[in-house]
């Protein structure tokens, strides 16, 4: 593994996030990286960190479709940060996973199973953590960058309503976790509740933007 810092302006992703990019868990990217089979860097303060352009480089090798059509989000999209919130969600990544399995929303029924306990699980921690982060910081940019490499990945492996599925039952739990909490008294910031919301959304859109883009997926053979 490269140990450098990484220049300003590159984007990068983090573990989770590169993880869901790729479709493999946590532990699984980690050791990817550190014996040297996907390309990583280590940040000064000795964090993983993923560049985009690199995982499209290592992903065109693998004979797989890389995000490169995928597009920074507008600087212009914040929100005021709502950090207790965050925390809160976090702390109940567990009880998010239980709302997934009892109730998987209002969604039509579709050839799409409800998981199991473990699934659930991975699959809540991948949809709050980095939703987590943009609450704390009221930024919504990597966030963005998230959902349309995701939505890219879908289409890719003709998965579009899956993918599109599970996320309005994963975004159904979230926010009935959080309306939970503002009703037993969680202390959490004004207006918390309608931010997330508007996260939650501009997930789906990001999804959304990322299946229907219709650009090349990869640049020319190197």
């Amino acid at each position: 593994m490269r140990e450098r810092q990484l220049a300003p302006g590159r984007r990068t992703l983090t573990t989770s996030e590169a993880a869901a990019l790729l479709g493999v868990s946590v532990p699984t990217i980690r050791a990817w990286a550190d014996s040297g089979r996907v390309p990583c860097h280590r940040t000064a303060g000795g964090h993983r960190r993923f560049e985009v352009e690199e995982l499209a480089d290592w992903l065109r090798g693998a004979d797989a479709p890389p995000p490169r059509a995928v597009t920074p989000a507008p600087a212009a999209l914040e929100f005021a940060p709502c950090p207790l919130l965050a925390r809160h969600l976090v702390r109940r990544t567990e009880a998010i996973a239980r709302r997934l399995r009892e109730h998987p929303g209002q969604a039509p029924s579709l050839p799409v199973a409800v998981p199991g306990a473990t699934a659930a699980m991975t699959e809540a921690q991948r949809y709050v953590r980095p939703l987590a982060r943009a609450l704390q910081t009221g930024r919504l940019g990597q966030l963005d960058e998230r959902a349309q490499a995701m939505g890219l990945r879908g289409t890719a492996r003709g998965q579009e309503v899956e993918v599109i599925l599970r996320d309005r039952r994963l975004s159904e739990a979230v926010m009935d976790e959080a309306r939970a909490a503002t009703a037993a008294g969680v202390q959490v910031e004004p207006g918390a509740v309608d931010a997330l919301r508007a996260a939650v959304e501009h997930i789906t859109a990001g999804l959304v933007r990322g299946m229907t883009y219709r650009g090349p997926l990869a640049g020319p053979p190197g």
